[in-house]
């Protein structure tokens, strides 16, 4: 199935950045709209960014955002031959623990929808307050779905059903596409700035990211987690091999 990716196209660079799902993307929103010139912490980023889209403001400084799909990733690297591709990629362990976390409600409502709906409703019952955060309902649903249930889900049903679980490499089409640099979430602090640098992004918009931002950390914030068992590790191996290999994460 199609899966749904953001794609940045910054002009005074010549870059075109894709945002792989749980590889740090809001973060990457929030600081491509601090280096052209966007406050992010006075709204939502992504709101910020479809609103100042709308207004043709973010055009302006030369900022574009679109949503699309690994297709589209290979229509606009065709149509911009001359940009360098950029994309942030993610220890594939690291990412489906994160998933676990923060997108278990998009496995459960596509297999394990009984699990889904109480977790909703617990959710609901907490008021309002609790509507909009949807790690309330997965905290609910994490009561009745392990994370080894949940990896043997996507063994038996494969990780494509949603972008934030797909394999990195197909999402980026790395088959196909020859990346400018391939940013390890992991590293992303230390590599970014100098990295920028050396593509010719101007000083003056460079300057302005004082820090790389986390947006949306995971709720298990990287530290180390019992979840991850010998079992569990076995397990995103297989599912996840195709990443490992081209990726160059251990396994």
């Amino acid at each position: 199935m199609e899966q749904s990716l953001n794609l940045i196209r910054f002009e005074p660079a010549k870059i075109l950045y894709v945002l792989t799902p749980k590889c740090g993307s809001s973060s990457m929103v929030n600081i491509f709209l601090t280096m052209a010139g966007f406050d992010p912490r006075e709204h939502g980023i992504r709101k910020l960014a479809r609103s100042a889209s709308t207004e043709s403001t973010l055009a302006a400084q030369g900022l574009f955002f679109s949503n699309t799909d690994t297709a589209g990733v290979l229509r606009s690297h065709a149509e911009f031959p001359e940009h360098k591709l950029l994309a942030n990629i993610r220890n594939p362990a690291d990412r489906v623990l994160s998933n676990y976390y923060n997108k278990l409600n998009r496995y459960t409502k596509q297999y394990a929808f009984g699990i889904y709906a109480y977790g909703k409703l617990r959710q609901f019952m907490e008021g309002p307050k609790s509507w909009r955060r949807v790690a309330r309902g997965n905290a609910y649903m994490q009561r009745h779905l392990s994370f080894q249930a949940l990896l043997d889900g996507l063994e038996q049903h494969g990780p494509g059903f949603d972008a934030h679980y797909a394999l990195q490499s197909e999402l980026l089409a790395l088959d196909k596409l020859h990346y400018a640099h391939l940013f390890r979430l992991e590293n992303l602090d230390a590599d970014f700035r100098d990295a920028m640098a050396g593509f010719g992004l101007p000083s003056q918009m460079l300057d302005r990211v004082k820090a790389v931002p986390r947006n949306n950390p995971s709720a298990y914030g990287g530290r180390a987690d019992a979840l991850m068992t010998p079992q569990a590790r076995a397990s995103i191996a297989r599912i996840y091999a195709a990443d490992f290999a081209a990726l160059g994460y251990p396994v």
